[in-house]
């Protein structure tokens, strides 16, 4: 049986340049998921466009009707989820904790937010749950259920947080997260194109996301069997994303993290104060290519594969 591959793109609503390049990679190319980011500053435009994909796609519009269809693509809408943020940005709502806030506001960066974290224990993991339940609110104040949570830059496997995760997936009714314990790092990374400096930090992620995996099976929290992304965001080519199937090729679903985008206009100085700097924003149109390319429909079809639905399993 033919396994399923999930291609979904983080950071929707970051930027206009990454929802426009997200959306393209649905009706152009071959995504099947997305999770939004509830407190960025094109978060409000990017759910509206998504409806409007919602009904092309439903019309059967798509430009990538046609090549969905060769590759068994799930008669049903795209998956849309949280991508569940503490580390940058501003909060949603005013009752978040100063002690995990810079001096400005905003949220810190990931190593500063780990260390806050672990200095307070979990006296603080309530305001990080009622931040991330703010964060879901968003999506379904717009009228739409998420089918999934996953965390940007990894937060979800900070210590204490997979607690908060499972109260909010039974919460809101969500019933698949990402677990981020990648396979054949060593060959992806040391070994493809000698990257051996991306390794360590990989190794550490899925350090923390082996912990997160024996919780959500210790809860019955369904998730794809293997991931694929942790060290190359915004580098995914053909080549690589072919590695990453070779090495998932027992599994019998596989999701894929890519960062597409459009060519990304200057930085306003709103997003620079709020940090929203875009440190991938010269690789994601690299991406997003390959992501409308011919080549990749024919590489998928040739293995076997078969597109999915994280809302599906």
């Amino acid at each position: 049986m033919a396994s399923r591959l999930f291609l979904h793109a983080d950071d929707f609503g970051m930027s206009r340049a990454v929802t426009d390049g997200i959306l393209r990679g649905f009706r152009q190319g071959l995504l099947t998921s997305t999770s939004l980011l509830a407190n960025a500053p094109d978060a409000e435009r990017a759910v509206e466009e998504w409806k409007k994909l919602l009904a092309d796609y439903a019309a059967d519009r798509l430009p990538s009707a046609d090549v969905r269809r060769r590759l068994d693509d799930p008669v049903c809408p795209f998956d849309l989820g949280v991508h569940l943020n503490l580390t940058q940005g501003r909060p949603l709502g005013d009752r978040y904790p100063t002690e995990l806030l810079d001096a400005e506001g905003r949220f810190p960066g990931v190593f500063s937010l780990f260390a806050r974290l672990r200095k307070s224990g979990r006296k603080l993991m309530p305001a990080v749950r009622d931040q991330w339940r703010l964060q879901l609110q968003f999506l379904s104040d717009h009228g739409i259920r998420p089918t999934h949570l996953n965390g940007h830059q990894y937060v979800e496997m900070l210590p204490g947080a997979a607690e908060s995760v499972a109260e909010l997936m039974e919460e809101f009714g969500v019933k698949t997260v990402r677990v981020a314990r990648e396979p054949a790092l060593f060959r992806t990374t040391a070994l493809h194109r000698f990257q051996a400096a991306k390794w360590p930090l990989a190794v550490v992620k899925r350090f923390f996301a082996s912990k997160f995996r024996d919780f959500a099976d210790s809860r019955n929290i369904r998730h794809p069997e293997a991931f694929f992304g942790t060290a190359h965001a915004g580098g995914i080519d053909l080549e690589l994303l072919q590695l990453f199937l070779q090495s998932g090729r027992t599994a019998r679903s596989v999701e894929v993290a890519l960062h597409p985008a459009e060519i990304a206009e200057k930085t306003s100085p709103e997003e620079a104060a709020d940090d929203w700097r875009d440190p991938l924003a010269r690789q994601r149109p690299l991406e997003l290519k390959m992501l409308v390319s011919a080549e990749l429909p024919d590489l998928l079809e040739a293995a076997g594969w078969r597109l999915g639905r994280l809302a599906s399993g």
